[in-house]
């Protein structure tokens, strides 16, 4: 398995300046402030969600997302992978079995015709939809099922192959080839939910990073075993 040396001594980041999403969701107890530590610093708002400080993965807290609850930030170029390469990971926390389409990360919907691309849960396959026209969405599925109450990493990659992949626990569940270019939406970036907020995961979430232009993983890897790095 690939080991980043950067997660475990301490040391920064050297895709950093490729990072264009780090939310740590730290803070207080029922806070509805997410600040943004990438250079981008994007806004996120509350769409209900706001953080806990029960038992988070890192830090002090993590953001509680159950049925309509999740955070959104404007659309932005920084959404938008176009043909390139890209990395989408967070860490989760499921609290009740998962039925249906719950999404985790998503530039999907609100209306049908902005699909851009999701990583979500389907029953019992964890999957990246993405959309090439803003209202097709083919899949990279695999099968899937969390443990309850358990933090796992879950992460989606396109590298310079064009191969998809989607992982948790640093294991590969599900690839494919994939090199078309994803349509560009112009809907919110969504955090536990996607833009028609009605597929809201149920559980914790903690540690959304975004990186545009670099695949991190392009096969199984050790998931981090700390907050990502802020430089």
């Amino acid at each position: 398995m690939l080991i980043d040396p950067f997660w475990y001594g301490g040391g920064g980041d050297p895709n950093f300046a490729q990072v264009v999403l780090l939310l740590h969701l730290d803070g207080t107890n029922g806070s509805t402030t997410f600040p943004d530590n990438s250079a981008s610093n994007h806004t996120f708002t509350t769409g209900g969600g706001s953080l806990t400080t029960t038992n988070p993965k890192f830090g002090t807290a993590s953001l509680t997302s159950a049925g309509s609850l999740y955070i959104s930030s404007p659309d932005s170029a920084d959404w938008f992978f176009g043909s390139g390469q890209f990395t989408v990971e967070t860490w989760i926390y499921p609290t009740s079995a998962i039925s249906g389409v719950r999404s985790v990360i998503a530039q999907f919907g609100g209306p049908a015709s902005q699909l851009g691309w999701n990583l979500a849960f389907n029953g019992n396959t964890l999957n990246f939809f993405y959309s090439t026209t803003g209202t097709d969405n083919p899949v990279v599925t695999g099968s899937y099922t969390p443990t309850l109450n358990t933090w796992v990493h879950i992460a989606a990659d396109r590298d310079a192959s064009n191969v998809l992949r989607v992982y948790a626990g640093g294991s590969v569940v599900a690839s494919g080839t994939v090199s078309a270019t994803f349509f560009d939406s112009n809907r919110i970036l969504v955090v536990g939910n996607d833009g028609g907020v009605s597929r809201g995961f149920v559980g914790q979430i903690d540690e959304v990073r975004i990186t545009k232009g670099l695949a991190r993983y392009g096969g199984a890897f050790t998931p981090p075993s700390a907050p990502f790095p802020d430089s």
